[in-house]
């Protein structure tokens, strides 16, 4: 079967679900006559936000329909609402007014940029989001699970026994239990399809079976356009008095203006972070790149339709996305056939759908928004309780833990409303916390850091009159649009007079597309390198934004290493040019000279100490010796290049690089224990070799040649010991 039919499909069936609860959800305020108009608008907003999805979007997976979070803000509305009036009509117009001016507040977010800061959120600001949500929702469908009316509130269920029924508790049972077992035991995309059929089935079985009318509650009256169903009883006219008496309420009532527009900021803020969010995760699973001015001018233009048909806000999410990425979906074409089969769906049920049992998609609905709550949530939540495991916590897992309890308990004592704009501070202090403490970790210059590796002389002296002009630039944390600017402008400041640098992107966590503009710019215009290398590490969890980093420094061809070591190697070799491609020494004197071994020699003694060498071939990639092996003898490179390495738990390191002239194997020599690494030849090499035995015949029968060679090993393990300490400063 089609991987894009099976994603449309099984999106379908779980969207149908969730657009009936949640409308029920939105409009549980109106009581039971509150049904009819809910369902209306949770598939009238599914059915909208997925054909402009499908006909205007670009985005490979999207998916649109009612959210539990907007059918709570639009439910606190309707509380809000029936404080200052009791007509209907007059209600549904001013919530109509409200989802149109949110859709139009999308737009205008668009038009200044904040979908770039809604796609840069922090992870704790969503994960409280989530979890609060997932638990209110959950808390409002509870009746429903334990066999009440949807529409009955907690205290409600406790005070009207009557209202409670056997089947629809035995019902939802089964449901639960089929559900948690494709959700939790045996994870399943389909999972949600099974429960909702299982349900089903068992409710077709007992309207056969069950003598009489089966006792759960239904719909019981067609759903229909609210203002449709409102002209049935009352004449056109009053509709438009009603029209007239909104403009009158909100220009004389005191804050229902504002408690309209703060309900449509809400309404577009959580529309663009959920949507922004469910785009985000179809671009990493696939790795494209939406287009956020695209898709945030399509959601405006589906939620100002959405208001003026009166349907529920509409937007995408990443529970939706998961579900048709699960099964495969890539592009588009599940979004087209998520509509239609959403329609016919819609057309097959219609004659039934005031019989349709709600408790049944109402306790779905339920166990999905509970698995909003993340596992790690939990046991972050776990580990904050306990003192000892609260102070290993690392700083963003406390700060995780503290939006979660704050947000939740603020929505439990007031509503979703305002813990959602308590979520909304957190953002503002982390971007605040951010911009004063994070992006930039350190600028060094002349750093004293070297690439791992032994060189000539000439090139030692020759880096460190290079390295004067060279700075070591290491970020941090998150770059993002709220640093990156002053960012930009110290390091145009602080580099004006460097010819290299290093960028290390080691510990960096983010990076946005601001933040990789304003880098280019800086260093195309206003900050011309001579050389110029950077580090991204090649780790499991990479950095956030990796891609565009990656692609914003091919433009200014700029080279990348995985590890800071080689990112010096890499700088060091373009410092010396040349010198450093020729890679090789003209005679075995040459070589033996620049190891040092020959230091204060006179040329006869360097004459006969060279006399005793013999020179040997290494093919590339062949072990010089290997770690734990027995001393032979002293090596010197002649020419090529080779690398000392040490075996560390599941990988090898490198620990040392040999250029030409670098001696090898010394240390053997000296204590005459086993060899500390493996040797490999990076290319094909030419080295001399001096035998353990020639060697301590030297020291025997040469008494002022042993003294002068004594004294030259001990100043090449003092150097070896400076050059370990400057490598060290690339751990720091």
């Amino acid at each position: 079967m089609n991987t894009e039919f099976k994603a449309g499909a099984l999106v379908a069936f779980g969207g149908y679900a969730q657009a009936i609860v949640y409308g029920m959800l939105a409009f549980a305020p109106l009581g039971q006559a509150g049904l009819a108009y809910g369902i209306y608008a949770g598939l009238a907003s599914a059915v909208l936000g997925g054909l402009l999805g499908a006909m205007l979007g670009k985005a490979p997976v999207q998916f649109g329909g009612p959210r539990s979070s907007t059918a709570l803000i639009v439910a606190g509305s309707l509380l809000g609402f029936l404080q200052i009036t009791s007509n209907h009509t007059e209600i549904v117009l001013l919530l109509a007014l409200e989802i149109a001016l949110a859709g139009l507040l999308i737009g205008l977010a668009q038009q200044q940029g904040v979908g770039k800061l809604m796609q840069f959120l922090p992870a704790p600001v969503l994960i409280g989001m989530n979890t609060t949500l997932g638990l209110f929702s959950a808390y409002k469908l509870l009746p429903a699970m334990v066999g009440f009316a949807v529409y009955t509130t907690a205290l409600q269920a406790t005070n009207s026994p009557a209202l409670f029924s056997t089947v629809a508790l035995g019902v939802s049972a089964v449901t639960v239990v089929v559900l948690l077992y494709f959700r939790a035991i045996r994870p399943n995309p389909l999972g949600l399809v099974y429960g909702l059929a299982c349900g089903f089935a068992l409710h077709t079985l007992l309207l056969w079976a069950w003598p009489g009318a089966l006792p759960v509650q239904t719909v019981g009256t067609m759903p229909s356009h609210p203002l449709l169903q409102t002209l049935q009883t009352e004449p056109a006219h009053s509709v438009v008095n009603s029209m007239q008496q909104i403009f009158g309420l909100l220009l004389n009532t005191p804050g229902l203006l504002l408690q309209v527009l703060v309900g449509a900021a809400v309404l577009a803020l959580l529309v663009v972070l959920e949507s922004m969010q469910s785009l985000l995760q179809v671009d990493q699973t696939l790795g494209t790149r939406h287009n956020t001015r695209r898709e945030l001018n399509t959601l405006a233009l589906a939620n100002v339709l959405c208001g003026l048909a009166l349907a529920l806000p509409s937007s995408n999410y990443f529970s939706r996305s998961n579900a048709g990425l699960g099964v495969g979906a890539k592009t588009r074409q599940s979004e087209a056939w998520y509509v239609g089969l959403l329609g016919l769906l819609l057309l097959l049920t219609l004659p039934i759908l005031a019989q349709l049992p709600l408790h049944i998609l109402a306790t779905a609905v339920a166990v999905s928004s509970l698995f909003l709550i993340q596992g790690s949530t939990l046991g972050l939540l776990k580990r904050f309780i306990s003192p000892g495991a609260r102070r290993q916590m690392a700083p963003t897992e406390r700060f995780t833990v503290w939006v979660v309890l704050s947000m939740v308990f603020v929505t439990g004592i007031s509503n979703l409303l305002i813990g959602t704009l308590v979520g909304v501070l957190f953002v503002a202090a982390y971007f605040l916390q951010q911009q004063s403490g994070s992006g930039l970790r350190s600028i060094e210059f002349k750093p004293a850091a070297r690439s791992r590796s032994m060189r000539p002389r000439a090139h030692r002296q020759q880096l460190d009159a290079a390295f004067e002009q060279l700075a070591w630039v290491r970020f941090e944390g998150t770059l993002f649009f709220g640093n990156a600017p002053a960012i930009a402008i110290r390091l145009q400041d602080e580099l004006a007079n460097m010819q290299s640098a290093v960028f290390d992107f080691t510990h960096l966590r983010y990076i946005d597309d601001t933040a990789c503009n304003c880098l280019e710019r800086l260093l195309k215009q206003n900050l011309p390198l001579i050389h110029a290398v950077a580090v991204i590490p090649a780790l499991e969890q990479g950095i956030g934004g990796e891609p565009l980093l990656r692609s914003c420094l091919a433009r200014l061809s700029i080279a990348t290493q995985g590890h800071i070591d080689d990112a010096f190697w890499h700088i060091e070799n373009r410092l010396l040019g040349q010198a450093a491609l020729e890679n090789k020494t003209h005679s075995a004197e040459d070589a033996l000279k620049n190891s040092h071994l020959c230091d204060h020699m006179s040329p006869a003694q360097t004459q006969a100490f060279c006399s005793h060498w013999q020179t040997i071939p290494l093919a590339a990639g062949q072990a010089l010796f290997s770690e734990g092996a027995e001393p032979c003898g002293l090596y010197v490179l002649l020419q090529g290049q080779l690398s000392a390495w040490h075996h560390t738990g599941h990988s090898n390191e490198r620990l040392m690089r040999f250029c030409p002239g670098s001696m090898v194997g010394e240390m053997a020599l000296i204590d005459r224990k086993a060899r500390s690494a493996t040797v490999r030849a990076d290319s094909a090499c030419t080295l001399l070799f001096l035998p353990t035995p020639q060697f301590d015949q030297l020291l025997a029968h040469q008494p002022e040649l042993s003294h002068i060679l004594q004294n030259n090993l001990a100043r090449e393990l003092a150097l070896r010991i400076r050059l370990a300490n400057q490598s060290l400063a690339l751990l720091q």
